[in-house]
């Protein structure tokens, strides 16, 4: 080698809309490899080369990566070990940010893997075209490259080899890792290209400015090396640039191993500066002085993620949830208490009558049920005069008016005691007609947080309809990993709406 490192080669656009399957199945074929139709080349890099392929078994699109190395056969069977141990690694992981592999094996071209056709670009053509990701989007993208980490190293994998090429972005930039090409299970082989044999020597595919320290000087190499590799990757979404820089690999590996590049807020004052820390903390040279795990990678980025366009819910989150529904549930319940109170209070004697307790009434079930007060009870001769009752337009029959009667009279009488009291109490207030209400009907997919005019009304789904006053409301639907929806929506007391939306469509 001349002491230049060799740019990678540029990987072919992948976000141009796929051909149907039956038009793509019906393309010329390149070649075969395996039962697979290699229809059309999608990229090429230092490990392989990636093609679109139709699988005629399952009739479905899928991505073929094969190695092409001209080397000498005992040097090709160390690589076919290498790109089927990636096989091994990758098909064992079932994350939504890791790309899935369905099928893996040998042919007379070689050893190649069968993985989900993606639809989108690489992190590194994201970049190249000049898109810069706002500190909030950035926090939420490593996030979820962290997560993903997490799962795989707690099935004994690590990755050895994260930069923005192996990050590919789909639907509204949701990433998902690519080539686990030099990823070791743990407790195998060492985490270096150039472990696996002297042929691969200058083939890192390209990424010195991302190998942690330790893969440079042959040390050893544990979870911490993707949390190092990944944090280069938010120092350049944060920073919008490499944070170390070189023409050839000595002077990349100089400024890996001695250079201290500035913090990310110092370069761009937009950026939050313990979101910079975070990403510092990451890319320490010293293992021990990182962060233990992915996961806790992960944990510290998650306040600084952009709740708009990019948090995902959480335990936390659903628990607020929870505690957003109790206030919308609480004023209805208030509402109901009242109206309760309102249709017990026609019940009420007026309040000037003499209220005297009968024992009698306090075992009678009828009175329980119905909350009647003690003064109903009451002999009719304890509550109007005799000379009253007889010149009342109402007066009751003389059986039910004489103050001998038998102790089963009193309770008959509750129930014609609202009609005698009822033109002596004040009519009801004209607030307690609930006003005219409709309903939302929501179809939302895969779901959402629903807020209306600003405040939270719950998650659908369960929520499946609202319950609105008539006239005009402003409906927001949140989806953490899709930019929010809004819309304006007109109730009417007779005819239900219907709200529909899907996210990511």
């Amino acid at each position: 080698m001349d002491g230049r490192w060799p740019e990678p080669a540029e990987a072919l656009p992948l976000n141009s809309e796929p051909p149907p399957a039956d038009q793509l199945s019906a393309e010329p074929t390149l070649q075969h490899i395996g039962r697979y139709a290699l229809k059309r080349k999608l990229g090429e890099g230092g490990l392989g080369n990636v093609h679109e392929a139709w699988d005629p078994l399952l009739s479905r699109t899928v991505a073929v990566k094969t190695l092409q190395f001209d080397v000498d056969p005992p040097e090709r069977l160390a690589l076919d070990r290498l790109f089927l141990n990636e096989a091994r690694a990758v098909a064992g992981l079932n994350h939504p940010h890791i790309v899935t592999v369905h099928d893996a094996g040998l042919s007379a071209h070689g050893v190649y893997i069968a993985m989900e056709r993606l639809r989108g670009r690489d992190l590194r053509q994201a970049i190249a075209s000049g898109w810069r990701p706002r500190p909030g989007q950035a926090a939420y993208l490593v996030r979820r490259v962290a997560d993903a980490l997490a799962y795989a190293h707690a099935r004994g994998v690590v990755h050895c080899d994260i930069k923005p090429a192996n990050i590919f972005l789909t639907g509204k930039d949701k990433p998902t890792v690519l080539d686990f090409g030099i990823a070791r299970i743990a407790h195998g082989a060492q985490c270096t290209l150039s472990a696996a044999q002297p042929a691969l020597e200058g083939l890192v595919a390209g990424s010195p400015h991302y190998l942690a320290p330790e893969q440079l000087q042959g040390g050893t190499i544990d979870g911490r090396t993707d949390v190092y590799s990944l944090g280069v990757v938010l120092y350049e979404l944060l920073a919008g640039r490499k944070a170390f820089e070189g023409d050839s690999l000595p002077q990349i590996t100089n400024a890996v191993l001695h250079v201290n590049p500035a913090p990310a807020d110092a370069l761009q004052p937009a950026v939050p500066a313990g979101l910079a820390a975070v990403a510092a903390k990451a890319m320490a040279r010293d293992p021990a002085e990182r962060f233990a795990s992915a996961a806790e990678f992960a944990l510290a980025l998650r306040p600084w993620q952009e709740r708009a366009g990019a948090e995902e819910p959480s335990t936390a989150a659903a628990d607020a949830g929870q505690r957003r529904r109790l206030l919308v549930l609480l004023p209805m319940l208030g509402a109901a208490m009242a109206l309760g109170a309102a249709s017990t209070w026609w019940w009420r004697a007026p309040a000037d009558t003499p209220s005297t307790p009968v024992t009698a009434m306090a075992t009678t079930p009828t009175a329980a049920a119905t909350v009647v007060p003690p003064v109903d009870a009451a002999p009719t001769s304890e509550l109007v005069p005799t000379d009253a009752a007889a010149s009342a337009p109402d007066a009751l029959p003389p059986a039910e008016a004489s103050a001998e009667a038998p102790p089963a009279a009193p309770v008959a009488k509750p129930r014609p005691r609202p009609a005698r009291t009822k033109p002596a109490a004040p009519a009801p207030a004209p607030t307690a007609v609930p006003p005219a209400t409709g309903t939302v009907r929501l179809a939302i997919s895969p779901w959402g947080e629903i807020e209306v005019n600003g405040q939270p009304a719950g998650l659908t789904p369960p929520l499946a309809t609202l319950t609105l006053p008539a006239g005009s409301h402003r409906i927001t639907v949140r989806n953490g990993d899709f930019p929010p929806y809004s819309t304006q929506v007109d109730v009417d007391a007779d005819q239900p709406v219907t709200l529909r939306h899907r996210f990511g469509s």
